[in-house]
């Protein structure tokens, strides 16, 4: 007699399937993973949710569904935009995002919750913190020298030598920016 439901991850039920695929009798697939016909109908028929879905964690044992799959893929989609820009992103400017797109999106009820946002960069997004580097986002040498030969000796033409001073590693908070940025794992961060 077949023991009491058995809770499958989600990396067994694909084991499961790639033995369907082989051409295993299903009785004996059952019978190896200990579970019965009826589970192993429906995950055979739940394939394209188990084969497609992007796990975190590949133990997980639920497939579980996002209710407001819609603000994560705007939200997403801005996040794309704003790093192409090499604008900083916080965790409260995402959830402040997420709160105007839920409510454009007709999701009143949505809060945007720290748990939300948490669960968000986890998921199949890859959202880390990394420290921004203002100076690997290369500028093209053709830029640099033109602006070396028109710009700059327009600008310290009326300065003596000893009044010009490089400010490049100095302490000031121009504007206050963010040293801290959140971005895709696979993403260079600068600022």
């Amino acid at each position: 007699k077949m023991s009491k439901r058995k809770c499958l991850t989600i990396k067994e039920k694909n084991l499961i399937l790639q033995e369907v695929d082989r051409g295993v009798k299903k009785k004996d697939i059952a019978s190896k993973f200990g579970i019965r016909s009826s589970s192993l109908s429906t995950i055979i028929r739940n394939r394209d949710k188990i084969e497609n879905y992007d796990l975190p964690n590949p133990c997980s044992k639920r497939l579980k569904t996002c209710v407001y799959e819609d603000v994560n893929e705007a939200v997403l989609k801005w996040i794309h935009a704003m790093r192409d820009k090499n604008v900083p992103i916080s965790g409260p400017l995402i959830t402040e995002k997420a709160m105007q797109f839920a409510k454009a999106l007709g999701h009143d009820e949505f809060r945007g919750s720290s748990g939300w946002l948490d669960k968000f960069k986890k998921r199949k997004q890859g959202i880390v913190g990394k420290v921004m580097s203002g100076e690997s986002n290369d500028v093209s040498d053709k830029d640099y020298e033109s602006w070396i030969a028109e710009t700059l000796n327009k600008i310290l033409k009326d300065y003596k030598p000893e009044n010009i001073f490089n400010a490049d590693e100095t302490a000031l908070f121009f504007q206050c920016l963010p040293q801290k940025t959140l971005t895709f794992k696979n993403e260079k961060c600068f600022g």
